[in-house]
């Protein structure tokens, strides 16, 4: 894959690409710091855009992102999104991420073409039950 760049239905060419939500700066810098090397970008979502389809968020022109700030309460837990990835990305990240000190990220997704119309609280909200379900915490 030239210049990290892959095809994904639709044709879009796009660059991998991570979210992160409620990371303090810290561990924030410890992921981009494990990203840089591998050619994948890093955005922090802020709470006031939790209402835009994860598909705006991660740059799509064809999904419409939404004019209004988000007013809910949101969530307060970390949160990492990687649109572009594929199994050994995923892998190479997250052993990027152990060796430069990040530490557990528990909830994780990868942008689907079921959840990317989704906004960053149902994403969270699925992500939170399967994570629950998976570690028999429900």
């Amino acid at each position: 894959m030239p210049n990290g760049k892959m095809n994904i239905s639709g044709g879009y060419s796009v660059k991998k690409l991570i979210l992160l939500y409620n990371f303090d700066e810290k561990r924030a810098a410890k992921v981009r710091r494990s990203a840089l090397p591998l050619k994948m970008g890093v955005t922090i979502v802020e709470k006031q855009k939790y209402n835009q389809p994860i598909g705006a968020l991660v740059g799509l022109k064809d999904i419409q992102a939404v004019n209004d700030d988000f007013s809910g309460n949101g969530f307060d837990e970390e949160m990492l999104v990687m649109y572009g990835f594929m199994s050994r990305d995923i892998d190479l990240l997250i052993r990027a991420m152990n060796k430069n000190g990040v530490g557990k990220v528990p909830l994780k997704a990868v942008v689907t073409s079921t959840n990317i119309l989704w906004n960053s609280t149902e994403l969270y909200n699925a992500v939170k039950k399967d994570h629950e379900e998976m570690s028999g915490k429900n």
